[in-house]
């Protein structure tokens, strides 16, 4: 063992991980889960805490709620605790933070991207929503499919189902009620494929990802680019008006314009991350050691 891993060593630290309490996989499918093994084999012992009827003492707490708002019950029981890691990012639905949506008034601006207001098209609220049972289950799922062919309902339930319209005017009115937001969409092109930049953080550490892929709306492309360097101001600008310590914000620079795309403060892996997501978990779990220090 090198003198510089001895002296990163965590041993004797508590980090809690707190999640909502309805939650079925607490760290599986997270990137938190990469980095907290990464604190366990440099010593510190991870605990999660699953809602907020106990109290478990810790040094350092990260509020790992996964929803667009967090309950103000979780909000209060992380502020019980004297240090936190997103205390205060509690609103991250793209309203609060998108600075190129386009209204119903607005005069034709080019082509736009319908997408949900709230992150990952609210596929975390319904997850974490009251259980139904099996038949209850069953029947609104019957009755959804049947609404949709009908033409009554046209939900955005995945990212799949964000939709790009030529222009503001070929945008159905009801996208403007139904919650949903409307945003100028100006792709970074990369050879004929979508460029998709990621801003990681934690702390003071901070990890620039690329990828590249076919598809406009989906981040499944391969990654081209990886290293630790700070974000353009704009990018940087979003997280603070966000008050994320740890997370991760999409972004692109078409023809030197930076336009930012989504905001998260629970991100999300696949379920074999592969060697670039493990990279990035490595580099980024080293941001705990200021927070620490501090």
């Amino acid at each position: 063992m090198t003198g510089e891993n001895i002296a990163s060593r965590l041993d004797g630290l508590r980090i809690g991980i707190l999640h909502h309490d309805r939650t079925r996989i607490v760290r599986r499918g997270y990137l938190i889960e990469l980095m907290a093994d990464l604190w366990q084999a440099r010593g510190a012992d991870v605990v999660d805490i699953i809602g907020t009827d106990t109290r478990v003492p810790v040094d350092l707490l990260l509020l790992h709620v996964d929803l667009s708002v967090v309950p103000e019950a979780y909000r209060r029981f992380a502020e019980e605790h004297p240090c936190v890691l997103n205390s205060s990012a509690v609103d991250i639905r793209k309203r609060s933070y998108l600075d190129d949506l386009v209204g119903r008034e607005d005069v034709s601006s080019g082509p736009v991207i319908v997408k949900s207001n709230l992150n990952h098209a609210g596929l975390p609220e319904r997850l974490l929503a009251a259980p139904r049972s099996g038949l209850g289950r069953l029947t609104a799922g019957i009755g959804r499919r049947i609404r949709r062919r009908l033409g009554l309902v046209d939900e955005i339930r995945f990212k799949s189902d964000y939709e790009i319209f030529p222009d503001r005017e070929s945008v159905p009115a009801r996208r403007f009620e139904d919650g949903s937001v409307v945003q100028r969409f100006r792709p970074e092109r990369r050879d004929g494929e979508f460029v998709l930049r990621e801003y990681y953080f934690l702390g003071d550490v901070e990890v620039l990802s690329m990828e590249i892929g076919s598809d406009p709306v989906l981040t499944t492309g391969r990654q081209v680019e990886h290293r630790i360097a700070s974000p353009p101001p704009e990018v940087r600008a979003v997280r603070d008006r966000l008050n994320l310590d740890y997370g991760k914000i999409d972004f692109a620079c078409p023809e030197g314009d930076v336009v930012v795309y989504d905001a998260n403060k629970c991100v999300g892996v696949r379920a074999d991350p592969g060697e670039p997501t493990r990279r990035i978990a490595s580099a980024l779990s080293r941001g705990i050691d200021a927070v620490v220090r501090a």
